[in-house]
């Protein structure tokens, strides 16, 4: 049985999607290049994925150019009613906490000790969360970055 023959009986078939990767070794691509010459399973296969990836690449998943979906998407129409609903959603959560803070605070069941721990607490967590939100507003201003596409 010669080389060629046995590599017929080897196929190729994981290392197929290497070599249209350009993820093989030069020998690996070699030894995928000759089995295909010989092999038509593995040839016809490989060139289906070759078809696979063109009409993916080909293929669009929005029928907006990514110039106009970005305009669309920074559209004061959209970013208005966002910002609203921020607001809206923000000021609900911080009335609510205010609530169980007035309700925690006169509640006569709880010591007083662990009022003040629990007070702590929270508080320490909501100055963490001011600090970070702040912080990521003034980056926002000033990241040079943030028109950058990749």
């Amino acid at each position: 049985m010669s080389k060629h023959e046995k590599n017929v009986d080897q196929h190729v078939g994981e290392l197929l999607s290497g070599l249209l990767d350009g993820e093989l070794t030069q020998q690996q691509r070699q030894l995928v290049k000759l089995h295909c010459e010989i092999c038509i399973e593995c040839r016809e296969n490989l060139e289906n994925l070759r078809e696979l990836r063109q009409r993916i690449s080909d293929s669009r998943l929005s029928e907006l150019g990514e110039d106009l979906w970005r305009e669309n998407m920074n559209d004061k129409k959209v970013t208005t009613p966002r910002s609203i609903g921020w607001l809206m959603l923000i000021g609900g959560l911080l009335a609510i906490a205010g609530i169980f803070l007035i309700a925690f605070i006169f509640s006569g069941e709880i010591h007083i000790g662990m009022k003040v721990i629990i007070i702590a607490i929270y508080g320490g967590l909501a100055t963490l969360l001011y600090s970070v939100l702040r912080q990521r507003l003034i980056e926002q201003k000033t990241d040079k970055y943030k028109d950058v596409e990749i």
